[in-house]
């Protein structure tokens, strides 16, 4: 198993009103830092492009978030692939303090998507063998979400601009976590910060549509929904008093 691992300062720009480093920037880190990786042993995301005609897309986080890292604080984040199977292919990131301390780690799912038809296709063994990483039969299944309550939902509707589309023609993966906590408000993100996340995306959203929000509380348990032509995406967040 092959690791990659970079030092990086969180920057003014990509820290909150509470100075902590914003987990969509968390999440863009993470994916500039695999995309490093796979350019270092030569199976890069143009190389795919070119090669196959396809690309990688995240269908699943999970998050384990000790502390968010701070503005101008110094971290190190490493990734490795895990495993994978004929369809799904593991990654893993885990942030590091200065000191060595552990803040966070973040589990991904990814599958390969043919970018003309957009339909995900098997994982052929010569694109994930440069990885060093074993493959495996079996599917490891994600987090069970819980039902999002309708009688106590709030809701919000965001159009999607050009800036939230990235270079697969779709909604960068990061901003579904915009959507998703924006509706709980000003005084419940100043006061509580994400200690569990599990986000799965659904179905792709396209540029030019208006997208609902739907988020519910159950104490400092939020279940969040993003639909516009059905349900494209679901999360579920733990959250702690910061």
């Amino acid at each position: 198993m092959l690791t990659y691992k970079k030092k990086y300062t969180v920057p003014y720009y990509e820290s909150d009103a509470n100075g902590n480093m914003k987990v969509p920037s968390l999440l863009n880190v993470a994916l500039q830092l695999s995309g490093e990786h796979s350019f270092s042993i030569g199976v890069s995301d143009d190389w795919l492009k070119e090669t196959y005609n396809y690309t990688w897309v995240v269908v699943e986080y999970a998050m384990e978030i000790n502390r968010l890292p701070r503005f101008t604080e110094t971290i190190t984040v490493e990734t490795f692939a895990k495993s994978y199977n004929k369809f799904f292919c593991y990654r893993d990131y885990v942030f590091y303090a200065e000191n060595g301390e552990k803040l966070l780690t973040v589990s991904t799912t990814f599958v390969l998507l043919d970018i003309e038809t957009r339909k995900v296709v098997r994982v052929l063994d010569e694109i994930v063998a440069p990885y060093k990483v074993d493959k495996v039969s079996k599917i490891i299944r994600g987090h069970k979400y819980q039902e999002l309550s309708t009688s106590e939902c709030i809701e919000k509707i965001y159009h999607v601009r050009f800036n939230d589309i990235d270079q697969n023609g779709h909604v960068n993966n990061s901003k579904y976590f915009d959507w998703m906590v924006d509706p709980l408000g000003f005084d419940f993100l100043s006061t509580y910060v994400p200690e569990k996340i599990y986000l799965k995306y659904v179905k792709e959203v396209l540029y030019g549509v208006d997208i609902l929000s739907r988020v519910s509380r159950d104490g400092l348990v939020t279940t969040h929904e993003i639909n516009a032509t059905g349900n494209h995406a679901q999360a579920q967040i733990n959250w702690r008093k910061k």
